[in-house]
């Protein structure tokens, strides 16, 4: 029981580390574009997650016929949809980025279907719908748009696309995960990441001033490589390895629930009751999609062991270190 309590506590720690990045990341923005601080985080969390994935697994291996896979995961996964998270924290108010990023697993549900991955049948595309309607209901109904911020609406769009390429995400990962922890995938794919943001992102770091990065972007830059990345990831796949990715999930509907009270209560953001309504739309779709989801063919194994089917257990990420 104690120690059933205790993994409760460390998941519920996670999820307030990946809500409050909403918040902290904004601070981040104050010294760094998107990109530039997107590039920092990974060139030291990726070293680390191969760290700790030594110390965890004791081995780094990679068939070489994985790697041109591994390289597209942490192109997507990381290097595009990471810069393209910060910019959605940027410029949009965090009730509105955290809602739309929680909607991902629609787009999962998309994806799945298209590559073949996974049927989605009627009660599916219905709760595809319906949750789109929600992410609608969003978009349209946010605080930032009542104050008529014209970066707002680039905001959510930044967010909305986020939410795309990480629903893209689980379904890339699939094969990877027939032959490698959730860790491993992870770890090796964002050091491929890393190095993708610095071949983009170097000219712009040389040209950073930086004496004039104020120290809320450094403590926000640690904070995102550590907790949210590190310990986050870390802590996630170790619950998901304890008691199954269903469970596990009942946690990341608790993300934009901290993202909005941090961002009221560090930034004074409000939130519209339409936004609140939005939200419970995503979430009742997502849970249509998932009831009505059929088990791709080959993967009963990988089912069995993480409490649910292969994409799933990755989009779990999507609401935190997808969220951040």
């Amino acid at each position: 029981m104690a120690k059933g309590k205790s993994l409760e506590l460390l998941l519920f720690l996670v999820v307030v580390f990946w809500g409050a990045n909403y918040t902290v990341g904004k601070w981040g923005m104050l010294g760094f574009s998107p990109l530039n601080f997107t590039l920092l985080r990974f060139a030291v969390a990726a070293p680390l997650l191969l760290l700790m994935l030594y110390l965890l697994e004791r081995d780094l291996r990679v068939s070489l016929r994985d790697l041109p896979q591994m390289a597209l995961i942490g192109l997507v996964g990381t290097a595009i949809y990471q810069t393209v998270f910060m910019a959605a924290v940027k410029y949009a108010s965090a009730a509105n980025a955290s809602l739309l990023l929680a909607a991902s697993p629609v787009f999962t549900a998309i994806f799945a279907g298209v590559a073949r991955q996974e049927t989605l049948p009627a009660r599916g595309r219905w709760g595809s719908v319906l949750a789109l309607g929600g992410v609608v209901l969003v978009l349209v109904f946010g605080t930032t748009k009542l104050k008529a911020g014209s970066g707002a609406w680039l905001g959510d769009m930044y967010g909305l696309l986020a939410s795309g390429v990480w629903g893209l995400y689980p379904v890339l990962t699939h094969k990877m995960l027939r032959r490698y922890s959730a860790l491993k995938t992870v770890a090796v794919s964002s050091l491929f990441g890393a190095l993708f943001l610095l071949a983009a992102g170097l000219p712009g770091l040389l040209r950073v001033s930086w004496p004039g990065v104020p120290w809320q972007s450094w403590a926000s830059l640690l904070y995102s490589i550590g907790p949210v990345t590190v310990f986050g990831l870390v802590a996630w796949y170790y619950g998901i390895s304890k008691v199954g990715a269903n469970r596990v999930m009942a946690y990341m509907y608790l993300v934009p629930v901290v993202a909005v009270a941090t961002a009221a209560v560090m930034l004074g953001e409000g939130i519209h009751p339409l936004q609140i309504l939005g939200a419970a739309v995503i979430f009742v779709g997502i849970q249509v999609i998932r009831s009505g989801k059929k088990m791709p063919a080959g993967t009963a194994g990988t089912a069995a062991t993480a409490g649910t089917t292969g994409t799933d257990e990755v989009s779990l990420r999507a609401g935190g270190d997808g969220q951040g």
